[in-house]
């Protein structure tokens, strides 16, 4: 028999494979992830002729799709150095985010979704990235590079893409492995400020039409831009030190069968958590002076020797004790194909890793008082099985089943320094133990408290979505899916020495009581109330094309989030509610003036019930005064308009513009925790704009590339800005939580030459071109800290940059 071909060979392993791809397996019926194979759409969306998006799962254009919906695409998200989610903010209107590091990441559309530090609680708005769901907040903290393209997708999106994305999606695709070479380089140094960035991709065929490889890089290192001032720990803080990287393999079995291979990982390793503070009140916000201790009247006590704390600076800090902030996201997943003519099946399997280990300086002072962290480690695994094809003339169809499955371990820990007994003490303690320092040092010195919890998820779920069209220019989209859920947790506390030897009373009433105020009491194995739950998504969507460039669209759609398995700071049981969503669009996209202006706008009207958010409850046996827990608010609504636009008024140049005006909020929360500075427990925050909800966003944007005349050099000249209205950052709605108005502009300009088949950009970048200091979060003061603000922005940065495509 004569040898088949290296081809064939390749042929009959890949048809192997799928076979035990496509059948189930213990491993992969934990899980599933989400969306196909993505095309790589970049030369259409940069170029101005039509965008393909993959919003439903399939390849379309985008003005045809009845989804509100902003796109990015590759070259643009390269040249404007748009990497990060807090860079996609400035893009998309209705879109936020706080990146103080990974664990506390949160996201929001139009003001509703956010999540932060919390890792029992799932996101509402998904992310997805390269076919896979990513559950745990901090898998979104990297630099995404070498993409094709970035859709935002505004709405419930859970029909077709996945668990918790009731409020919308953000969907990155990678370019994908080509079967001709093509490569790029980016070499970038900071002019404003030390930095260096480097980014590299190529892909080429191993085997001719059968096999093609991909591989990217990228690292970026950026002196931080919050001076240390404390000599003997003289460092910066708000840096990037961070690398990341992707390997692909297509390989074509034949003309209806593929398979996908992507692997990818990125890391992290910077002194960048810090939280400077800002304001420590002196009274109330009736005017009534401010009783008790306080950050700075501790720190006034004679054991401090006069030390005067750094408030009110945005770049400095003073500190001994942070330790470099470490998070690495690692994954793969395998996407196979299967086109087998009327119809086509897909399969999806991944698996997921993240690690996170901070160890921060609590207190931010030169004293050894408190350094605490979180450690987390998560692992997700997902499979979805998807079936897609056309009944008729008149209906096309995709249905499928989805098995999704997550384990994350999460450690707090809290460290106390020599210096924490003289902090935290009473003042009663202090004057008791004022004159024996060594003892008032023994109450917690080398003490480690420690909070353990593991909670686990899985789900199933089985879903569809058809699109109806009697006549040609209208459609009717209807989807449903039914989601079967299992959570489970548990938790401990203990304390111990730092050696791990067992705590040993002083011997003084007054130093045990410092001890005992901040330890509390320790549980062992506590168990959760478990969730086993079901629940729906669905959608009803009818467009109608009124000319082939004029589209309008409705849509009514539901969905949500499951509860959670949680704790209070006692170990007692606390689970949260379920959280609903429901919403109502009505829109249109158009072409005009032959085609050289796009825009589309939608009103939107957006009810959620039981909104799950992380808040801060009055406590008594916590030393702030207030615990922080994940709860239920019983009633939110946003309402407003959106609208996104582009003019090309000439080959080469390209405006857009985009907003948002957004009515968001609390339509019940009448029994909500004052905030610290009011002197009353509880506060009707009913009727108040949501946390975090800027009412206005305006986005305007320009790209101009024009030949040179007589030169051969093609000039090149961008810029960005996106403007925000003031808005409440304080999960309590502190006065002391107000984010101004502000402006952030990005710009950019540069000479683009072509030799052969590189072309080659050499250009100045210039990231917050003016300045622009401000926050996305805000921490409210307690008895132990002032004002913090937990996600400032970075500030100006400007850089030369080199990019070659080839």
């Amino acid at each position: 028999m004569k040898n088949p071909s290296p081809r064939a060979r390749l042929r009959r392993a890949a048809l192997l494979a799928g076979t035990l791809l496509l059948a189930p397996t213990p491993a992969l019926a934990q899980g599933a992830a989400v969306a196909p194979l993505a095309a790589d759409a970049e030369a259409a969306a940069d170029a101005g002729d039509a965008i393909v998006v993959t919003a439903r799962n399939r390849d379309e254009n985008i003005n045809d799709v009845p989804i509100p919906i902003s796109v990015l695409g590759g070259e643009a998200v390269a040249s404007q150095r748009v990497f990060t989610l807090a860079d996609l903010t400035q893009r998309a209107p209705g879109l936020t985010a706080t990146t103080p590091n990974a664990r506390r990441t949160g996201v929001s559309l139009r003001g509703i979704g956010k999540t932060s530090g919390n890792d029992n609680m799932e996101a509402a708005v998904g992310v997805i990235v390269d076919d896979v769901f990513l559950d745990h907040v901090g898998m979104t903290y990297q630099d995404f590079t070498d993409l094709a393209q970035v859709e935002v997708l505004r709405g419930p999106q859970g029909t077709l893409l996945g668990k918790n994305t009731s409020l919308g999606v953000i969907k990155y695709s990678s370019k994908a492995p080509s079967f001709t070479p093509e490569g790029s380089l980016e070499l970038e140094g900071g002019l404003s400020v030390p930095s260096f960035k480097a980014r590299a991709s190529y892909s080429d065929a191993l085997v001719d039409d059968v096999l093609a490889w991909r591989g990217s890089f990228s690292y970026d290192s950026q002196r931080g831009d919050i001076i240390n001032v404390n000599p003997s720990f003289n460092n910066r803080f708000h840096e990037r030190n961070r690398w990341a990287g992707r390997f692909q393999l297509l390989l074509k079995a034949s003309d209806n069968l593929s398979f996908r291979l992507n692997v990818d990982g990125a890391e992290t390793n910077e002194n960048s958590n810090t939280k400077p503070f800002m304001i420590d009140p002196t009274t109330l916000a009736d005017g009534s002076p401010r009783t008790g201790l306080s950050y700075t009247s501790r720190l006034a006590r004679a054991y401090f020797g006069g030390y005067t704390p750094i408030i009110g600076s945005w770049t400095t800090i003073d500190m001994d004790q942070a330790l470099p902030l470490i998070t690495r996201n690692y994954g793969a997943s395998l996407v196979t194909t299967w086109d087998a003519g009327p119809f086509e099946v897909k399969s999806i399997s991944a698996i997921r890793k993240f690690h996170f280990d901070a160890n921060n300086d609590s207190e931010q002072t030169r004293f050894a008082i408190n350094r605490g962290g979180t450690l987390v480690d998560s692992e997700q695994l997902s499979e979805e099985l998807r079936l897609s094809g056309k009944l008729g003339r008149t209906l096309d169809y995709q249905a499928g089943a989805y098995f999704f499955g997550i384990d994350t371990k999460t450690t707090s820990r809290t460290l106390y320094g020599a210096d924490a007994g003289a902090f935290y003490a009473t003042d009663a303690q202090y004057a008791a133990l004022a004159a024996n320092q060594l003892l008032l040092q023994n109450s917690l010195k080398n003490v480690r408290s420690t909070t353990f919890q593991n909670p686990v998820s899985t789900s199933q779920a089985l879903f569809g979505q058809v699109n109806w069209s009697p006549v040609d220019r209208f459609t009717l989209t209807t989807g449903l899916r039914y989601t079967w859920e299992q959570k489970r947790s548990v938790t401990s506390k203990s304390a111990s020495y730092a050696d791990g030897t067992a705590l040993v009373a002083t011997g003084n009433s007054a130093a045990d009581a410092i001890r005992a105020s901040q330890l509390g009491a320790s549980f062992t194995n506590v168990t959760g109330i478990p969730i086993h739950a079901g629940s729906v998504a669905w959608l009803v969507n009818p467009s109608f094309k009124v000319t082939p460039d004029l589209l309008l669209y409705a849509s009514a759609s539901g969905g949500g989030k499951s509860g959670a398995v949680a704790f209070d700071n006692t170990g007692l049981p606390r689970n949260v509610l379920p959280e609903n969503t429901t919403d109502f669009e009505l829109g249109f996209k158009a072409q005009l003036l032959d085609r050289k202006v796009n825009f589309s706008a939608n009103l939107f009207y957006t009810k959620v019930r039981n909104y799950q958010a992380t808040t801060s409850i009055a406590d008594a046996t916590s030393s702030t005064g207030y615990s922080s827990v994940l709860g239920n608010i019983p009633g939110i609504r946003a309402k407003g308009v959106e609208w996104e636009g582009s003019f090309t008024p000439a080959e080469g140049v390209n405006l857009n513009f985009a907003g948002t005006y957004n009515d968001a909020l609390y339509t019940d929360w009448s029994t909500a925790t004052c905030p610290r500075s009011y002197t009353a427990a509880v506060c009707n925050n009913t009727g108040r704009q949501i946390v975090g909800a800027p009412k206005w966003t305006l986005i305007f944007g320009f790209d101009v590339e024009r030949e040179i005349s007589g030169s051969g050099l093609t000039l090149h000249v961008f810029g960005n800005d996106t403007y925000r209205t003031a808005h409440n950052l304080e999960q309590l709605l502190s006065p002391y939580g107000w984010q101004k108005a502000y402006h952030i502009t990005d710009a950019g300009i540069g000479v683009i030459t072509k030799v052969g088949q590189v072309r080659t950009e050499f250009s100045i970048v210039a990231k917050n071109l003016f300045n622009t200091f401000y926050t996305t979060s805000v921490n409210d003061f307690s008895n132990n800290a002032p004002v913090g603000y937990d996600g400032i922005g970075p500030r100006r940065y400007v850089g030369a940059l080199v990019r070659a495509k080839f």
